[in-house]
């Protein structure tokens, strides 16, 4: 007869991530990488990605832009053939291009330079050095800043903002392979579960669904576990027993396999 043994643990090094309240937490690198899965697959996270396109990327700044990126980065400006090369196969071989094109189109996103400039609260100069490449971050306030508005612009076009400006509330159901920690291993729970946050009677709050969205629109995936973690183990009524979430204790994902989300 057939052994029905349980999927091993992930062996990959966890990740650490900053989950809500500032709490430093590790999540298995196996369910960060479920929910990047998810973000190009499910209908639910659709757009809430900070990754452009190549293709987009041509059409917001199109094929002078992407000259000046590969100038700035010291190379030889592409012809008309390779960018369309670029586009079809929706990448930019030289990593200092790619990063210096998505800083151009970014920017053209939020309404230029002026414009980013008032909203970081930096001069024109600034910014025209850091979409360049010539400054290579900005200083902690106005690097925030600028994460905050790339961020919202991100949340409005995934259409999970209100008129005013305010999130919508996740409804989320997602599947994984869940194990449970209480102080030590022995004991734990380690199977396959569906997590039905949109049939809980503690639904996710206005702050944990706005920490969500931005956690997504910033590719903090990890952000994202911990969050989805914290609230399987505090607010799921089916998980009674923990009044905390840490490393030590609590559900934790070992892989994430699918999430839904319906944005209300």
């Amino acid at each position: 007869m057939a052994l029905h043994l349980p999927t091993p643990r992930s062996k990959t090094a966890p990740v650490k991530a900053t989950g809500l309240d500032g709490m430093h937490v590790t999540v298995a690198a196996a369910a960060v990488d479920g929910v990047a899965r998810s973000q190009e697959t499910s209908r639910g996270l659709a757009g809430l990605t900070s990754k452009v396109s190549v293709r987009q990327i041509r059409t917001e700044i199109g094929n002078t832009g992407l000259r000046q990126a590969a100038v700035d980065a010291g190379r030889t400006p592409p012809s008309d053939r390779t960018l369309r090369r670029w586009a079809q196969q929706d990448r930019i071989p030289n990593p200092e291009i790619a990063e210096l094109a998505q800083r151009r189109a970014a920017i053209e996103r939020l309404g230029g330079v002026n414009t980013v400039a008032k909203r970081i609260g930096r001069s024109p100069s600034t910014v025209r050095k850091y979409r360049s490449g010539q400054t290579n971050d900005l200083r902690n306030d106005a690097k925030s800043k600028l994460k905050a508005a790339k961020a919202t612009d991100t949340m409005r076009k995934a259409g999970v903002l209100r008129p005013d400006g305010t999130p919508k509330q996740a409804v989320i159901r997602v599947t994984g392979r869940v194990h449970v920690r209480n102080g030590d291993e022995v004991g734990y729970d380690y199977r396959t579960r569906t997590l039905d946050f949109a049939n809980s009677d503690v639904p996710f709050s206005a702050d944990e669904s706005r920490e969500l969205a931005t956690a997504l629109a910033n590719d903090d995936q990890a952000r994202v576990v911990a969050i989805l973690e914290r609230h399987a183990t505090i607010d799921y009524p089916e998980n009674k027993g923990f009044d905390r979430y840490t490393d030590q204790f609590g559900f934790h994902f070992d892989a994430i396999d699918n999430i839904h989300i319906d944005w209300h």
